[in-house]
């Protein structure tokens, strides 16, 4: 299984929450055509000694206790820096967006990320080039703003297996996002509160932990009423880990999250059924039906 990070890129527009998603290729051999937030596996670069050197030292140790193992226990200190940091260089690889201030605290400017663009291929090809592109240009990785949202594992039908920490942030001002048209080869900015619509549209197609993250999404925002204050709301948020389960049926598969009925009778790896699931999520349908193509409905 591959530690993994995600991150969920936020913005308002006309008082509406915005995410950053992307569109995987549809060549791609996992996950193909569909739409995903920003986010890959960790690189053991993630954390070296040199990027250590290379984090604002506000957010020096922020990481630390902030996340936790499946069974519950802390994580590793060198494992939670790394899934930060992934968070980070994985959000410019496919994004282009650098979660990162210069020397004096400020933000990176848009003509300084118009021009650290070309660096992006770089760092896809070689993970460790992250922490020298930071270095020549004299930045410090912004850890702080940094909310953990969710922890997600991928069940354990599947042959390619992630444990994946989302974590959200509001996208820095003048900075412009666009896929890296290698493996992502759109995006767009799509509005949690309208997701159902655009998939009845068949504007996007999502695996069903993505159109959950996008209700989740919705239903704090509609709560807290602005960006702002759901992310100084959501920091310190219930975490529990979440492993679906997954019911082979005749023409499709079956989705069965732990607060569904059903959970403990079906095969696989689980994890526990009641510990703290935002009740949004306790409340919606069970049994989400994914047809074989993995498209959530």
């Amino acid at each position: 299984m591959h530690a993994a990070a995600t991150v969920l890129l936020l913005r308002e527009f006309e008082d509406e929450l915005e995410v950053l998603m992307m569109r995987r290729g549809a060549a791609l051999a996992f996950m193909a055509g569909m739409w995903v937030f920003p986010g890959g596996r960790v690189d053991a670069s993630d954390a070296s000694e040199a990027i250590r050197a290379r984090i604002s030292s506000d957010a020096l140790g922020a990481w630390h206790g902030r996340l936790h193992t499946p069974q519950g226990e802390p994580l590793a200190e060198d494992a939670a820096l790394a899934l930060h940091v992934a968070a980070c260089r994985e959000t410019f690889e496919e994004s282009g967006v650098l979660l990162a201030r210069d020397r004096a605290g400020a933000a990176c400017s848009g003509e300084r990320m118009a021009r650290l663009q070309e660096h992006r291929e770089i760092v896809a090809s070689n993970a460790g080039a992250f922490v020298g592109l930071l270095e020549a240009e004299d930045l410090y990785l912004d850890l702080a703003p940094l909310v953990y949202w969710s922890h997600w594992i991928t069940p354990s039908l599947e042959p390619k297996r992630f444990d994946t920490r989302f974590f959200a942030i509001a996208v820095p001002p003048d900075q412009t996002a666009s896929a890296d048209r290698s493996e992502l080869t759109e995006h767009a900015w799509v509005r949690p509160a309208r997701v159902h619509e655009a998939l009845e549209r068949r504007e996007i197609r999502v695996v069903p932990p993505t159109l959950l993250t996008l209700e989740d999404l919705a239903e704090s925002h509609a709560r807290h009423g602005s960006l702002a204050a759901m992310l100084d709301a959501e920091r310190g948020r219930a975490t529990p880990p979440v492993m679906p389960r997954i019911e082979v049926c005749s023409d499709e598969f079956r989705v069965v999250m732990p607060w569904d009925a059903g959970y403990a009778q079906v095969a696989g790896e689980g994890c526990e059924p009641d510990c703290g699931f935002p009740p949004h999520f306790t409340r919606r349908r069970s049994c989400l039906s994914v047809a074989r193509d993995r498209e959530a409905r």
